[in-house]
């Protein structure tokens, strides 16, 4: 189970009841608020992951915790690629598999290097990416 904070619009969504897995919990998460969910389920909603580091520090001779909530940086290529039709969640995570970066696929293009992807794809690709 994953930490997830809700920064979108207030969502309803369906939470897995282990004990009985046909009859889920609906809950409605509100803007800002976060919940825990295993990954895939938190990343299919749209939730951005928030980690929990504590940072130790003194104040005169007592020693300090303080809890702060970092945000696991989003992968805006990853949404770009989302954005051409015919390319879903799954085929973008191959391809920023393979180019993490939108720079690394102009580049390949650029060099005329075969992709290692269905022709489709490959001719989508080539087509946004290929002329900068």
């Amino acid at each position: 189970m994953v930490k997830f904070i809700n920064n979108g619009r207030d969502r309803k969504i369906k939470i897995p009841n282990l004990p009985r897995p046909y009859c889920p919990e609906w809950r409605t998460v509100k803007h800002g608020e976060s919940v825990e969910l295993p990954e895939t389920l938190g990343v299919d909603y749209g939730f951005d992951s928030i980690k929990i580091k504590a940072l130790e520090s003194k104040v005169g001779k007592v020693k300090v915790e303080t809890k702060v909530i970092v945000k696991k940086k989003d992968n805006n290529f990853s949404n770009e690629l989302v954005k051409i039709k015919g390319i879903g969640k799954k085929t973008a995570k191959d391809i920023v598999k393979v180019f993490p970066s939108k720079e690394e696929l102009t580049l390949a293009i650029s060099h005329g290097d075969e992709l290692p992807f269905n022709d489709d794809i490959e001719e989508k690709l080539r087509r946004k990416y290929g002329k900068s």
